[in-house]
């Protein structure tokens, strides 16, 4: 069973669900705004049935309603930021923000953030930045929490889903070129998702506390629990590593070895991003010209069988922000936790009709 609901309705919700905790008005929009926009694109794992665990995070006080954005680093062509366990999906939006307005000035940023509590779909900051006609490559890791994810050829966790986003914009109003992945074969909140919705997980996606393969997304919510394994093998590993590096050690951070493991409910992330304004490299027409060239023969290639044809990264999360211009779907059991976390704070919840 499912739930339909009105996206100006799931805005004002979250909104007022966040600020009935003492979250301050523009911090909670930026957060709904952001949970909204992901289940829009089809990430649910990333939308607003996360809001009770932020609750749980609020009460824990590993997440702080209404921490400052500090500015560590502000030089040519580089800014730093220290988010002190606030909202993630707040800070990284100021932090990007300022960044694309000095890539304007300065032809790239390089942009770090530290310490910010879940920043969210990393592909939202992808589309902030092509907005602004410029290219992203970012990387972001997850401190203060158990590690989920196994190295590859290991048993046990020992890394954290470790997301990666490179963005594009293309020309002629085609969506933007949006690559956002975690290095692990699936997010953890899609299992968590996966498990409260009775599926299985892909092949190859998990291991059990054992070490042994598994489709049963419930390995991850077992005492001990299982991990998630990274996307194609050793190369997924490889680029979880590499974003240890560069996220970790370049934001000042730190990676994920035993000392910054943390508590339940805490999960803080690390980004180091580069923001390329494409006109300091290129003239816009060539640029916009080869774009469009290339992904024109990318197109033109003939499906395998039984394929719909060739989409380029990006396509999929705007057709679904198509099909979902008026309204959001959430699973049963979500909708549950969100009526229950209403209940709570004394926050009123739509009226809705399960389709």
């Amino acid at each position: 069973m499912s739930i339909q609901l009105d996206i100006g309705a799931a805005l004002s919700m979250a909104k007022s669900l966040l600020m009935a905790q003492g979250v301050p008005e523009n911090v909670a929009y930026d957060v709904a705004e952001h949970l909204v926009e992901s289940d829009r694109v089809g990430y649910a794992s990333h939308g607003i049935s996360i809001l009770p665990s932020y609750q749980n995070a609020l009460k824990m006080g590993t997440l702080k309603a209404d921490a400052p954005l500090e500015c560590i680093r502000d030089r040519t062509a580089s800014l730093g930021y220290d988010a002190h366990l606030g909202f993630g999906q707040h800070a990284a939006k100021v932090a990007f923000q300022n960044a694309i307005a000095q890539a304007h000035e300065f032809s790239i940023c390089a942009l770090t953030l530290r310490y910010a509590h879940h920043i969210g779909r990393t592909g939202f900051y992808g589309e902030m930045v092509t907005k602004a006609g410029m290219a992203l490559l970012a990387f972001t890791n997850i401190v203060k929490r158990k590690p989920t994810v196994a190295p590859f050829g290991g048993a046990k966790a020992r890394l954290t889903t470790n997301p990666v986003c490179f963005a594009w914009p293309m020309p002629n109003g085609r969506p933007p070129f949006l690559l956002d992945l975690a290095t692990s074969a699936i997010a953890l909140n899609k299992a968590r998702v996966l498990a409260a919705q009775g599926k299985q997980a892909p092949p190859d996606a998990l291991i059990d506390a054992q070490g042994n393969p598994t489709t049963d997304p419930n390995v991850m919510l077992q005492d001990p629990p299982g991990a998630l394994l990274t996307f194609g093998a050793h190369k997924g590993y490889g680029l979880g590593v590499a974003v240890e590096l560069f996220a970790g050690i370049l934001s000042g951070g730190g990676t994920i070895h035993k000392a910054n493991h943390g508590t339940k409910g805490m999960a803080v992330n690390n980004i180091f991003a580069l923001i390329v304004n494409i006109d300091r490299f290129a003239t816009k027409a060539w640029a916009a010209s080869e774009a469009e060239t290339f992904v024109e023969y990318l197109k033109s290639c003939p499906p395998q069988p039984g394929s719909s044809g060739v989409q380029y990264p990006g396509e999929y999360e705007a057709a679904n922000k198509a099909k979902n211009s008026q309204t959001i779907m959430l699973d049963d059991a979500s909708w549950q936790a969100l009526q229950k976390m209403g209940t709570e704070l004394q926050v009123s919840i739509p009226e809705v009709k399960p389709i």
